[in-house]
Formats: structure tokens, sequence, C-alpha cells
């Protein structure tokens, strides 16, 4: 169910071709958002959800511009899916918590 939902959140982005510093403060913002989450136990399921996709989707996006092998279906397990593909970004330098600490809250 999850990978169906990924797979029509990505299919709305209409948003044409994004430099890849966009893409990376996409995924940065929604990644602050994701992490929110984690830290409130009030947050409603569905915003919840809602914001895993966004920073699902972004992931995807980012890791698609710079040629790494990732889509909807391989995030059946979305925390390994998410692992992975973080641990691809930081081996490629981008240290996404160095990043996310440097934006303002």
């Amino acid at each position: 169910m999850y990978v169906d939902l990924l797979t029509r959140a990505l299919g709305k982005g209409g948003e044409g071709h994004r430099s890849d510093d966009l893409l990376r403060a996409d995924l940065v913002h929604s990644r602050a958002r994701l992490r929110a989450t984690d830290a409130d136990t009030r947050t409603p399921v569905a915003e919840a959800l809602a914001r895993e996709l966004s920073y699902d989707g972004a992931l995807i996006r980012l890791c698609a511009s710079l040629d790494v092998p990732t889509g909807p279906a391989c995030f059946a397990n979305p925390v390994r899916e998410r692992t992975r593909l973080e641990g691809e970004l930081t081996a490629r330098g981008l240290d996404l918590s160095t990043e996310l600490e440097a934006q303002p809250a």
C-alpha cells in the first residue's frame, strides 16, 4: 500500500527539471518535518504519513538526479530503503545530518 501511495505522490510532480541544489533543499526541509513528526507523538497519523511520503519523494527525486538507482517499488520496507539511499548520498559526499543542522529552525 505504501508503494502505491508513493507512486501516486511522485506522479503528481509536474515541476519539471530542478537543480540538484533545489532537490537537496527539498530533501533537507522534508527531513526536518519528518524528524519533527518523530519527536511529537501527538502528530495525527495522516500527517505523519504525508511527511513520510514527502521525504521519500524528495529522496527519490534527488537520487534519480544523481543516478542512484531507486524508485517507489524499492520502498516495500521504507526504513531500509531510506537508510540505503541516505548511505548512498553520504558516500557521494552529501552529509544530510550536517546540512539539516545548518538549516534554520
